[in-house]
């Protein structure tokens, strides 16, 4: 497996290369892209040729589940990523049906990759022969909620057909929800009135591998119509959720199916908590390595989960 690491900032490139990340990719506010944390505009150009002095390779994340359809603004969006193929990006990780048939045009291929987002999910090979048919992906992030035993037909495709598999490390990709489709995100969305700085509901006090629990927001001026969404999204947030499937075991499994990619993507972050995190990949990397090559596979599974019961996650 090879590490992949998100940045937002230039000087993080060097300090997360000596933490372990073999991979890099970032996000720019003029593009369409999911979640918080973007590498300034102007810092795209040197951010390739850093990485690619670095001998890495670097992705940009175009993965917005909610792009601009006007004709003008397609045109705006493909001109900029036509000028950052040329400029060297290798690959766009990308979402939206309609971001992806910019993508298709055959009488002006791109020289960049294709990863298809974790948030345009592939829970099943159909899917993955759906998007893997139209658009020539070349790797496919699953989404966190995936068991191995549920992807093994997905991970058989990609493989018969060379297109490479990228997870996300358990640990720090907190939401056991569809990642991309939970409008729990978006305050604007469960209280139909303004968003709330860092107020994802579904994330009130969550802790880094951790299950989510309900609490309240500080917000005295909205303090009347908090009792009634947690009243009401209670049930959605606890029996009623999606089952928090990414732990050890299904780590361990998914690194002994021959998955490529292991990504930590909290753009956010700041550089000395990215830099931790990226040490933390590479040694869980290193122990399910360590045991796999010294011991047969269903001891080492043992061993390696039992090792990663001793994690920490404070201080992430």
């Amino acid at each position: 497996m090879k590490i992949v690491s998100c940045f937002s900032d230039l000087k993080e490139l060097e300090p997360l290369t000596g933490a372990g990340a073999q991979e890099f990719y970032t996000a720019v506010s003029t593009l369409p892209a999911f979640g918080p944390g973007f590498l300034s505009g102007a810092a795209l150009k040197p951010a390739i040729k850093r990485v690619h002095a670095l001998g890495k390779k670097i992705a940009l994340a175009v993965n917005a589940i909610y792009a601009p359809a006007t004709v003008k603004k397609r045109a705006a969006i493909m001109e900029r990523i036509r000028e950052l193929d040329d400029l060297g990006m290798d690959a766009f990780i990308v979402s939206n049906p309609y971001i992806i048939g910019m993508f298709s045009d055959r009488a002006r291929p791109l020289r960049a990759k294709l990863y298809l987002s974790s948030v345009q999910p592939v829970f099943n090979s159909l899917t993955a022969a759906f998007f893997a048919g139209r658009s020539g992906f070349s790797r496919v992030i699953l989404p966190n909620q995936l068991t191995p035993s549920e992807a093994r037909k997905i991970l058989a495709f990609c493989g018969e057909r060379g297109i490479e598999t990228e997870i996300f490390d358990y640990r720090f990709f907190g939401c056991p929800f569809v990642n991309g489709r939970c409008q729990l995100h978006r305050p604007d969305y469960y209280t139909l009135r303004s968003a709330l700085p860092e107020g994802s509901l579904c994330r009130i006090n969550a802790k880094p591998g951790a299950l989510v629990k309900i609490g309240s927001l500080e917000t005295p001026a909205r303090a009347g119509e908090l009792p009634g969404l947690v009243k009401r999204l209670t049930f959605r947030l606890t029996c009623g959720r999606a089952p928090r499937l990414s732990n050890a075991a299904t780590f361990f499994d998914f690194f002994r199916s021959g998955v490529q990619y292991f990504k930590y993507g909290t753009r956010r972050d700041p550089p000395e908590i990215k830099v931790r995190k990226v040490r933390a990949l590479r040694s869980m990397l290193d122990l399910a390595e360590g045991f796999s090559s010294s011991l047969p596979q269903e001891e080492a599974r043992r061993a390696f989960i039992k090792e990663m019961d001793k994690w920490d996650g404070s201080g992430f």
